[in-house]
C-alpha cells in the first residue's frame, strides 16, 4: 500500500500525505498521548487564516469545492430582494461571474506557486526551502501526555518527535521528502493488444517498446485496492488514461493473463532494466512477462522470497515500522551520494595511483616499542613476494583481510585498488562503480518525475495555451509553450567513477560509515536482490516450452 509521511516542524503543510494521497489533518485522535510524550512529539495549534483570501491563504478552498451552502451559491433569494421586488437574476449572474474569476485567480496562483496540492492531491510535485509555506501554527510539546487546554481536537495536529514510532506514518525526522521522492509513483506494463489499447509511438518510447509486444503506461499517484476504480494515469499513453492491473490472476480459466497490466515502481523497473542488460544484453520484457504469467496465482505471489521488512509492513494497511523508512527511499537518486563518491576521486594532476597504500601507518604504535626482538613472534608470511601476497588477499573478503592485517605486519599496508574488487563483490548494485562498457544504460524519463509532476505539467501547458491562444490568434504557439512550460522529464547525468583516479578504499569505507543515512542505497540493495531472483526465474522459464 502507498505510504505517507508525517511532517517535521518547519516543513510545509503539504509535506505529509495519507495512503490515499490526500493531506491528513485530524491525526490527533489516532495517537497514544502517553507514548508520544516520551518520544519528543508535539501538537500544532492551527489558527484561522484570512478567510477567502486567495493571496495570503494557501489553504483557501474555492467555492466549487466548498461543501458549506452559502446564500449566494444557492437558489435562495434574500429577504431584501423579495421585499423590494428586485429581480435577483442579474445579481446572481454577477456573483457567479466574480466567483468564477476568483476561482481562476486562485488556480492561476497555485499553478505559479510551489503548492499544487489543492489541485492535485498526492505526492508533492516539488520540495521548496523549508522556510517557504510555513503554516500559521504554534507548537506545544507533549510532555505530560495531555493535550493543551482551550483547543478542540479539530484545531490540533500531531507532529512526530525524533523517536516516534507511530505505525500510521513515517516521520519527517527520520526520512526527508527528497529521499522519498517518487515513493507513490506507479507505472504499468500493458500489452499492445489489450482491450481499448491503441498504442502508437509518441516520442517518449523506449527502444524495446517500439519492437516488443508491451509498452509503458503513464504514471499513477498510488494504486488503490482491487475493489476500487482502475488507476488513473497521465499521460494517457496507448490511448489509456485508466489501467486495470494486478499481481494475481484470480480467474485464469477465463481471464487472459496478457490482458492484465503489471504494476511496479519506475525505480524497480529501472533496476530490472540494468540487470537485464547485464545478463541478457537487452531489456528482456518478454521474459519478464512470461515469468509473471507463469507465476500469476495468489500462492505464487505469496511464495516469492521477499525481504522480511517488506513482509512485516505489507499488511492490509502498510505498517510504517520504525527503522524501516528505507523501504520508501528513492534508490536511483540518493541525496548526498554523489557528493560522497566524488570526494573520493582525484584530479589527474594529483598523480594519484591505485597502487598507493590505503592506510596511514605513521600513527600506529610500533612493535619495537612494545616487544623485543626475542619476544616478537615470527611472521612467516613476510618472505612472500608482493605478487603472491596480493594474490592471496584477492580471494579474501573484507573481514578476513582485516584479520590478516592484525595477524601479519606484512599485510598492514595494502593498495587502495584492492578495494575495487571488494566494492564490486560486496556492492554489485553500486553501478556508479561499473565500467562504462559494462552496461550502456540511461534511466527512463519516468524515473525522474512523479504523477503529480506530469499532471501539473499538463495543466500548466493547457493554461498557457489558453492564454496564448487569446493573444496570438491564428499563430503557432507550440514553440512558445515549449519555452514557457518545458518538459519536466530530464534525466540527470549519471555518475561513473573513474577506476584509475578513485580511492576505492574511501568509497568502501564511506559507504559503510554512512550506511544508516544512505536509505536510498539500502533500498537499492533490497530491490537488487529481488530482481536477481526474478532474473533467475526468467532464465529458468526461458528453457521451458509454452
Amino acid at each position: 500500500m502507498p505510504s505517507r509521511v508525517c511532517r517535521a516542524p518547519g516543513e510545509p503543510d503539504w509535506a505529509k500525505w495519507d495512503y490515499t494521497g490526500c493531506q491528513p489533518d485530524l491525526d490527533i485522535d489516532e495517537i497514544d498521548l502517553d507514548y508520544c510524550s516520551q518520544n519528543g512529539c508535539g501538537v500544532v495549534v492551527r489558527y484561522p487564516k484570512e478567510e477567502n483570501d486567495v493571496i495570503r491563504d494557501a489553504d483557501y478552498v474555492p467555492r466549487e469545492e466548498d461543501t458549506v451552502p452559502y446564500e449566494y451559491g444557492s437558489d435562495h433569494e434574500s429577504m431584501d430582494a423579495v421585499s423590494l421586488g428586485e429581480d435577483s437574476g442579474p445579481n446572481d449572474e454577477g456573483d457567479g461571474k466574480r466567483a468564477e474569476e476568483e476561482d481562476q485567480w486562485y488556480r492561476d496562483w497555485l499553478l505559479s506557486s510551489g503548492n499544487p496540492q489543492s489541485l492535485l492531491p498526492g505526492e508533492p510535485a516539488w520540495t521548496p526551502p523549508v522556510h517557504r509555506d510555513r503554516r500559521n501554527e504554534v507548537i506545544f510539546p507533549l510532555t505530560s501526555g495531555q493535550l493543551p487546554e482551550g483547543y478542540s481536537i479539530e484545531q490540533l495536529e500531531h507532529l512526530a518527535g525524533p523517536t516516534c514510532a507511530d505505525a500510521h506514518a513515517y516521520s519527517g525526522h527520520r526520512i526527508s521528502m527528497e529521499a522519498m521522492r517518487g515513493c507513490r509513483t506507479a507505472q504499468f506494463l500493458v500489452h499492445k493488444e489489450a482491450s481499448e489499447a491503441d498504442w502508437q509511438p509518441d516520442g517518449l518510447d523506449e527502444d524495446w517498446e517500439l519492437s516488443g509486444d508491451w509498452f509503458l503506461s503513464g504514471l499513477s499517484d498510488g494504486t488503490g485496492s482491487r475493489d476500487t476504480e482502475p488507476a488513473d494515469v497521465s499521460p494517457p499513453r496507448g490511448g489509456l488514461d485508466q489501467i486495470d492491473a494486478d499481481n494475481i490472476n484470480f480467474d485464469p480459466q477465463d481471464m487472459d493473463s496478457d490482458s492484465i497490466a503489471m504494476p511496479f515502481h519506475p525505480w524497480c523497473f529501472d533496476i530490472f532494466c540494468r540487470l537485464s542488460k547485464v545478463r541478457f544484453n537487452h531489456v528482456n520484457v518478454s521474459g519478464l512477462m512470461k515469468w509473471r504469467n507463469t507465476e500469476f496465482s495468489s500462492d505464487d505471489f505469496d511464495a516469492f522470497p521477499r525481504n522480511r521488512d517488506v513482509l512485516e509492513a505489507q499488511q492490509q494497511w502498510w505498517c510504517h515500522n520504525h527503522g524501516h523508512e528505507y523501504l520508501v527511499a528513492n534508490p536511483l537518486y540518493v541525496p548526498n551520494l554523489d557528493s560522497l563518491l566524488l570526494a573520493t576521486v582525484h584530479e589527474e594532476e594529483d598523480h594519484f595511483s591505485p597502487h598507493i597504500g590505503a592506510f596511514d601507518l605513521s600513527r600506529r604504535v610500533k612493535h619495537t616499542e612494545i616487544l623485543t626482538d626475542q619476544a616478537r613472534p615470527a611472521d612467516f608470511l613476510a618472505s612472500l613476494p608482493l605478487e603472491l601476497r596480493l594474490y592471496i588477499v584477492g580471494f579474501l573478503g573484507s573481514r578476513d583481510i582485516a584479520n590478516l592485517r592484525l595477524a601479519s605486519r606484512t599485510f598492514e599496508q595494502l593498495p587502495v585498488g584492492l578495494w575495487y574488487r571488494l566494492v564490486r563483490d560486496e556492492m554489485p548494485w553500486l553501478w556508479e562503480a561499473w565500467d562504462e562498457t559494462e552496461c550502456a544504460h540511461v534511466p527512463s524519463i519516468w524515473t525522474t518525475v512523479t504523477a503529480t509532476d506530469v499532471q501539473l505539467f499538463v495543466k500548466k501547458r493547457q493554461h498557457y495555451a489558453s492564454v496564448l491562444s487569446d493573444e496570438y490568434q491564428g499563430g503557432n504557439i507550440e514553440d512558445y509553450l515549449d519555452l514557457l512550460v518545458p518538459m519536466p522529464m530530464t534525466t540527470p547525468r549519471q555518475l561513473i567513477l573513474p577506476r584509475a583516479r578513485t580511492n576505492w578504499y574511501q568509497v568502501y569505507t564511506q559507504i559503510k560509515r554512512n550506511w544508516s543515512q544512505l536509505k536510498g542505497l539500502q533500498n537499492r540493495q533490497r530491490i537488487w536482490t529481488d530482481v536477481e531472483e526474478i532474473i533467475a526465474r526468467i532464465i529458468k522459464y526461458s528453457y521451458t516450452v509454452d
